[in-house]
Order: structure tokens, then C-alpha cells, then sequence
């Protein structure tokens, strides 16, 4: 089981990166807000989810070029995310690691790319089969029961090569290839194609003009509308889960230390 001081110790560390990152974008006027379990954390615990260390942030795709060959730190550095077909940053610590268990991971924070989408009956058709996972629910909704029926059946679809993920992904990516072509209006905004998730779609006017929020204690940049926002990554955010599900989600069961390189 893991220990809450070590973990707090990650957590500390993960903070320096991320508050070093966010002054590297103020001062190169980068546009980036906090996601997913961290506007969470920001929101529903003023910080980090006591039992978790993740920290993710946007960055827009036009962005990303420059902050990844411009940034320079003599403790961190941005790399691409290891996983295949995925297209991601982590930003890592060059002198701490992490052990879990006997094994030895990077101390890192993630920063996925998002990038503008119009309004297309066609993406959001192929979007409903990609990247698909049951919705994580603890309380009984009838909406997401269905939802999660209707996720089955589409997954069968997968099996075949029309509906594979590459194949989808494809397709996707020329809808917006071809609206930006014709400069088509982009009212939304949603991870890129290759982030590696279901694209959970925006207004702009539900994000911008960005907010700025504490995170344990620090002030970062959030979306201006972050209980819709969060209600489409999480439905009810405000609720905890059980009890015995408050452990750090990627190190579940496993003893965590900080280390040096």
C-alpha cells in the first residue's frame, strides 16, 4: 500500500514542474489551462486529489512546436509520450524518479494538444466510435446505463477494419484537414485526433476567456466555464468515490518512493 508522505513528497515535485511550465507559456504567451483530475483537484480539494499525483494541462497544437524546441530547464524536459500511435507530451524531472513497487518510473506531468473543430454531424459520428470506454460511474444513472449499452454494441463494430481506430482516426483527421482548408468556421475545441482519447467537444466560448484558479495555492489558468467543463469529462465531479477506490489510480496496490536519479 502506498505511503501518504511519499506520495505528497511526488506530489510537491510534480507542482515544481508544472509551475515552471506555466511560467514558460505567461512569458511566450502560450495559451494553456488545467485538465482533467487536476481542474478536478483545483476545483472539488483546492489542489491535488489527496490520493492521486496526476497533473495534466492544455496546450493548443499550434503551440506545442514551440514550446517543446524552445523550453529549457536544467531540472526538466519535454519528451513524447512513449505509447504507440499516441501524440503527447510529459514533461519529466532530470534528477527525481518514482519507484513503484520494484519497478522504477519517471517523475512526470502531461501536456495533450487540442486544437480547433467545426461543427460536423460527420466527426461527431466518427468520433462516437473512437477511443470508446464505459463511462465510470458510482451512483446508478439511467442515461449512462444505456450509454454504456450502446458503447458494447459499437465495440463489435470495431472488430472490423472500417471502424478500427486507425482507420477512424483518418478519417477524422480529414473533416478538419478539409474545414481548414475552406476555412470553415471553428467554434469548438477538442484534444487532436492522435491524443489518444474519445474527443470530448468544447464550445470556445465555454473555455475562453480563461479564468485563473488556485491550485495549491498558485495561481493557474483554467477554462472560464469549468463546471461544464468538468461535467462533460466526469458528470457528477463533485461526488467521491468509495472509500477504497482513493488510491493513486496508476500506482494502484503498489508501495510509491520518491527517488534521485
Amino acid at each position: 500500500m502506498y505511503n501518504n508522505t511519499e506520495l505528497r513528497k511526488i506530489q510537491e515535485k510534480k507542482l515544481e514542474i508544472l509551475i515552471d511550465i506555466a511560467n514558460f507559456c505567461k512569458e511566450n504567451q502560450i495559451t494553456y489551462w488545467l485538465d482533467s483530475g487536476t481542474l478536478l483537484g483545483a476545483i472539488r480539494h483546492g489542489g491535488f486529489i489527496p490520493w492521486d499525483d496526476d497533473i495534466d494541462i492544455i496546450v493548443m497544437q499550434e503551440d506545442a512546436k514551440f514550446l517543446k524546441e524552445n523550453y529549457k530547464s536544467e531540472n526538466f524536459e519535454i519528451v513524447n509520450t512513449n505509447e504507440e500511435g499516441i501524440n503527447f507530451y510529459k514533461v519529466i524531472s532530470k534528477k527525481d524518479q518514482v519507484q513503484v513497487g520494484e519497478s522504477i518510473a519517471e517523475l512526470d506531468i502531461d501536456i495533450f494538444l487540442v486544437t480547433s473543430y467545426p461543427d460536423s454531424y460527420a466527426l461527431k459520428f466518427w468520433n462516437s466510435f473512437f477511443h470508446l470506454k464505459k463511462n465510470r460511474i458510482e451512483k446508478f444513472s439511467l442515461t449512462l446505463f444505456f450509454t454504456n449499452i450502446l458503447i458494447n454494441l459499437k465495440r463489435k463494430l470495431e472488430k472490423t477494419k472500417l471502424f478500427n481506430y486507425k482507420n477512424i482516426e483518418k478519417k477524422m483527421k480529414h473533416i478538419l484537414d478539409k474545414a481548414k482548408k475552406e476555412n470553415k468556421t471553428m467554434p469548438n475545441i477538442a484534444y487532436t485526433p492522435d491524443c489518444g482519447f474519445h474527443l470530448i467537444f468544447w464550445k470556445k466560448k465555454e473555455i475562453f476567456p480563461l479564468r485563473k484558479i488556485k491550485f495549491e495555492g498558485v495561481e493557474f489558468y483554467a477554462p472560464n466555464n469549468y463546471d461544464t467543463y468538468l461535467k462533460r469529462l466526469y458528470y457528477s465531479y463533485m461526488d467521491l468515490p468509495p472509500k477504497e477506490k482513493r488510491v493513486p489510480d496508476h500506482y494502484r496496490g503498489e508501495s510509491l518512493k520518491l527517488l534521485q536519479k
